[in-house]
């Protein structure tokens, strides 16, 4: 399924082929398969890939191209809407397209395009033997790599700077401008400064032993790694003898800093750079702006600031309880019906503009849910000091409120029955079987999603009283 601001789009499927329809008019033809699918950003203008027997065609406005491909890449659009780009391969050579006119080199692997926001810079990856290539501008960005991480690469908020995360010599790190920095066996995501001047990231290495593995955390600024702090580690080669192993696994992971020493980092609107590190087995604390705050048994989520950075909030452990932080003084508490032995963890966090209102949402979670065997956990919203109804749930999103911070809504997804809702200022909609697109309308008069109710497709509004 698709959404547009005014439109809807979907695949029906009967006798094993797939039509697309847009408000309910078809698009195209009947299709093996369909996949790919999406808007011009806020436009009725839908795009997609169809396959008929072994062969995709790009479809835009129901009209299909001339063109085959025996693969293609998924579609990138800029933010702006005004400008598409794919990459399409047949007999194994691939080529880019940009606005249905194929453009830049033939090869014989290249991978998805990506623009910058405003669509006036545009990157891919192709393939030498091994090695991959990043292409930004047309022009070869960069040494040659022997990994790349797909997630992980892209440009700036402001389109300045390109940067990917990529495997050199056995180790993963950042090229930014085509320059590497340090290596490590694991990496957070990286984060630039508003200006994009500066960049950030954790990175960690393990350090062998007979009784443990040491886990080694920096952080790493501007290309430099600073300070060591070591994690709670993992077991070392003793443990084969006793017939189980433990692994960290490398790549670019999501770090907290009990394990891996630091934490992903994260700049405010100011530039301050704030992120946790662990300074022995249960004292972990956050440092904003290279001042350390109190210690806490862990650091449960990243740091939310105020417009201007004047405050700041997180969420931290202790004795089995969420402890709401501001500006490093401990807060108010807060439990789930079953804490004791669990996985806890804060999955989101958001503060208003000027720090007055502030939501996270709570989560505790088996060992299933630590293992990351599954999703499913009890979830909660707080709200301004106050914990709303817990959900046995594979996720809550979408978080938003009105400008004033005076409404707000937010989704459950998966729900014991495996249906999804909309609370909406702490009034839960139904349940449906899936629920896409929530939003706050433009006059901020009503919030309003799309809703698959047992064979009907529904717009639902919800007004803001």
């Amino acid at each position: 399924m698709a959404v547009s601001s005014d439109h809807v789009a979907w695949i029906e499927e009967s006798s094993g082929k797939k039509t697309v329809r847009l408000d309910g008019a078809s698009q195209g033809g009947t299709y093996d398969d369909v996949k790919n699918m999406r808007f011009l950003r806020n436009t009725s203008h839908l795009m997609f890939f169809a396959k008929r027997g072994s062969s995709w065609t790009f479809v835009l406005d129901g009209k299909e191209q001339q063109q085959t491909y025996d693969s293609v890449s998924p579609i990138s659009v800029p933010s702006d809407g005004t400008s598409y780009a794919f990459v399409g391969c047949s007999e194994k050579k691939c080529q880019l397209t940009v606005d249905g006119v194929a453009s830049g080199p033939v090869s014989e692997s290249l991978w998805y395009p990506q623009y910058c926001r405003d669509g006036k810079r545009l990157a891919f990856l192709s393939k030498r033997g091994k090695k991959w290539i990043f292409e930004v501008d047309g022009r070869e960005t960069g040494p040659e790599l022997d990994g790349i991480w797909g997630s992980e690469w892209g440009f700036t908020r402001d389109g300045s700077r390109f940067y990917n995360a990529a495997r050199l010599d056995g180790k993963w790190t950042y090229v930014v401008d085509g320059v590497p920095g340090p290596g490590f066996e694991v990496i957070s995501p990286i984060v630039f400064s508003p200006d994009g001047k500066h960049f950030a990231y954790g990175g960690t290495v393990t350090k062998g032993g007979m009784t443990k593995t040491k886990t080694i955390g920096t952080m790493v600024v501007d290309g430099k790694a600073g300070e060591l702090y070591e994690g709670s580690g993992i077991a070392g080669h003793l443990s084969q003898l006793a017939g189980y192993t433990e692994n960290i696994i490398d790549g670019v992971h999501d770090m907290w800093p009990d394990f891996y020493g630091v934490s992903t980092p994260s700049f405010n609107s100011e530039g301050k750079l704030s992120y946790a590190i662990s300074r022995s087995r249960g004292d972990n604390a956050v440092i904003v702006d290279g001042k350390e705050g109190p210690g806490f048994e862990k650091i449960l989520s990243p740091v939310a600031f105020s417009s201007g950075g004047v405050h700041f909030a997180y969420v931290a452990q202790s004795n089995e309880e969420f402890v709401e932080v501001r500006d490093n003084h401990a807060g108010k508490t807060y439990s789930l019906t079953k804490m004791k032995g669990r996985f806890l963890d804060v999955s989101w966090i958001e503060s208003s503009v000027d720090g007055s209102h502030l939501a996270f949402e709570i989560v505790s979670g088996g060992q299933m849910f630590h293992g990351g065997a599954t999703v499913r956990a009890l979830r909660s919203v707080v709200v301004d000091g106050k914990a709303g109804p817990e959900y046995d749930a594979q996720a809550i999103g979408s978080f938003e409120t009105t400008k004033d911070a005076h409404h707000f809504y937010y989704a459950v997804y998966g729900t014991k029955e495996s249906r999804d809702l909309v609370s909406v200022d702490g009034h839960e909609s139904r349940p449906y079987n899936f629920v896409w697109g929530t939003k706050i309308t433009d006059e901020e008069k009503s919030v309003t999603f799309v809703a698959y109710d047992d064979k009907r497709l529904l717009r639902v509004v919800y007004p803001l009283k």
